[in-house]
């Protein structure tokens, strides 16, 4: 009996550590972070329902990651083509039985398979070791932040909470803004969400990695207007002759597998691969933006942190909503149960508890 005693003072010695620390890096989050959304949290699944799930993340991304270094953009692209749709509810990876969904979508061109299939397999593993209470948008929102930090980008938290959507909008995909935009669009684009020129700017750093489709970037082949470096340019009509070109561009032509500044460099080099992306380095709301985050590094990081915490909240459905749930897969809207069969379920929980 003692030995029980002494383990359970122990144990709760030990859980009160943990709440302490906790209490002291939430409280760190809360005074450098953008504000919440209502019911989103910093601490959302700790202490009980999934306590482990970004190590769960972390570890195995890091895996997927060497194996195919593509995968990290693939993500944090499926992130923002996710959020910046129809808000941060996963509906992008929801499959429709004839193929018409939100990936089918002119804008989404390119979106990575293996991406979708990660996102998948994390919730599997996620729930073989935790409870089945996480959602696929907390799943995504997690995976993209790792496939920025595990990639040499900055480190930073991320609040949870979110419910996955019922449905897909085939019309959500219009919101994203296309590459041939110019600075006075994205800004005003932007603008709608609350989104200054600086998250402007910090956001399209995630063009420091990746790959371009040719479809997307023709107009660079052909315009001068913003400027373009001729052996760039040269480079770019070699590799895309044709809009129809199935070849693909990297989109920094330095380290184009590392989430870095170089982005911006590029840029002030008039290397810009989308026409969104070089008319930043003149127009007069961002160019200064870009000279500071193509000298400073860690401002670049700091600011592109806040804007993707921001872009995380967007139009989240959370308990408060409650028009959300939490899928048993990702790619499939749950099937709809009767009342008796929740209580029946409610009931073996309490018991198993």
């Amino acid at each position: 009996m003692a030995r029980v005693c002494s383990l359970f003072h122990s144990l709760v010695l030990v859980c009160s550590l943990l709440f302490a620390s906790e209490t002291l890096v939430f409280s760190r989050i809360l005074e450098k972070s953008p504000p919440l959304v209502p019911g989103l949290s910093w601490n959302y699944y700790f202490p009980l329902a999934c306590p482990t799930l970004e190590w769960i993340i972390r570890n195995n991304l890091e895996k997927a990651f060497k194996n195919n270094s593509g995968l990290a953009p693939g993500i944090l692209r499926l992130f923002f083509h996710d959020c910046f749709a129809n808000g941060c509810d996963a509906s992008i990876l929801l499959n429709a039985p004839d193929g018409n969904d939100e990936k089918s979508h002119p804008a989404n061109i390119g979106i990575r398979q293996e991406a979708l299939l990660a996102i998948e397999e994390l919730r599997r593993v996620i729930y073989k070791q935790c409870l089945p209470l996480v959602s696929c948008s907390d799943i995504l929102v997690v995976a993209a932040r790792e496939a920025v930090r595990q990639m040499g980008g900055p480190d930073f938290d991320v609040p949870l909470g979110r419910k996955d959507s019922l449905t897909f909008d085939l019309d959500g995909p219009n919101n994203l803004p296309p590459p041939f935009f110019r600075t006075e669009q994205l800004l005003e684009v932007f603008g709608q969400r609350n989104f200054d020129a600086t998250d402007v700017v910090a956001l399209s750093g995630a063009h420091t990695y990746g790959r371009a489709h040719c479809s997307s970037l023709v107009n660079r082949t052909i315009e001068s207007d913003p400027p373009i470096d001729p052996d760039f340019k040269n480079n770019l009509v070699a590799t895309c002759p044709t809009p129809q070109s199935s070849n693909t561009v990297n989109l920094d032509v330095r380290t184009p597998a590392k989430f870095d500044n170089m982005y911006y460099i590029n840029l002030l080099n008039r290397q810009g691969v989308f026409t969104s992306d070089q008319d930043l380095a003149s127009h007069p709301q961002t160019k200064e933006i870009v000279n500071l985050f193509a000298s400073n590094q860690k401002e670049f990081f700091d600011s592109f942190a806040d804007a993707f915490v921001k872009v995380s909240q967007i139009d989240v459905i959370t308990n408060r909503q409650g028009k959300g749930e939490i899928r048993d897969r990702c790619f499939v809207a749950n099937k709809k149960v009767s009342v008796k069969a929740v209580a029946e379920e409610m009931m073996e929980l309490a018991e198993a508890i």
